[in-house]
């Protein structure tokens, strides 16, 4: 396992009512663009838009959004000089306002990595999203299928809410293949079920992961 310092942002993308799907995606590239054309972009390790697309039976809990953006900066040091830049962020909250359904900060959550099992970056990525609560959190469970070679595994743990939204940890499963994702969310939905979704048998309120399967686009990486 490899843990890094560099802090990651994840949020969840959610088109504004004026796009279909297809084109809150082209939307979303520009407001990308707009981003890296920044000077303080130069803070910015690795940036990855991952477009959510079909292929979960309708068994798995998933979250209803349009994609995952994965923001790595280079250190600390670099995250908080990207926030103090306020030009830029004036610019973006503006773009923002045009693009998504809400505030990024909304539905983001800042994290830091470990890495199980390396991966390439692009391909199909499922990212599993776990509440808060009496879930353990944890992916073990689901055995042989996280042994595989071809299938990375991140776990990211967060270190900061960014907004309302209280995450306390993400797994990112990536594939050169979407079967093998496709079977991990199954597994995991069928373990749900045989936990009686809701109630961990002792009569205590258990909240659900939420599953998103996506198409990984690599739009910038110095690491």
């Amino acid at each position: 396992m490899t843990a890094s310092e560099s802090p990651k942002l994840i949020y969840v993308a959610m088109r504004h009512p004026r796009y279909s799907h297809e084109t809150f995606i082209k939307r979303w590239r520009e407001h990308a663009a707009l981003g890296m054309r920044q000077p303080r972009w130069r803070n910015v390790a690795r940036y990855l838009h991952c477009d959510r697309i079909d292929g979960l039976s309708a068994s798995v809990p998933t979250i209803d959004c349009d994609g995952i953006a994965v923001v790595v900066y280079r250190s600390e040091t670099a995250r908080q000089a990207h926030i103090a830049d306020e030009s830029a962020r004036r610019t973006m909250k503006q773009d923002e306002l045009d693009t998504f359904a809400q505030p990024v900060a909304n539905m983001a959550v800042l994290l830091i990595e470990h890495v199980e099992r390396p991966a390439p970056l692009d391909g199909f990525r499922l990212f599993v999203f776990w509440p808060t609560g009496p879930t353990d959190h944890s992916l073990a469970r689901y055995g042989n299928l996280l042994q595989r070679a071809d299938v990375g595994w991140t776990r990211n743990e967060a270190t900061e809410r960014m907004g309302a939204w209280d995450c306390p940890r993400v797994d990112e499963l990536s594939s050169a293949t979407i079967e093998p994702l496709c079977a991990l969310a199954a597994r995991v939905a069928d373990a749900l079920d045989v936990a009686q979704r809701g109630n961990d048998g002792n009569g205590i309120e258990r909240e659900e992961p939420r599953l998103v399967l996506t198409r990984t686009v690599v739009l910038h990486d110095v690491t």
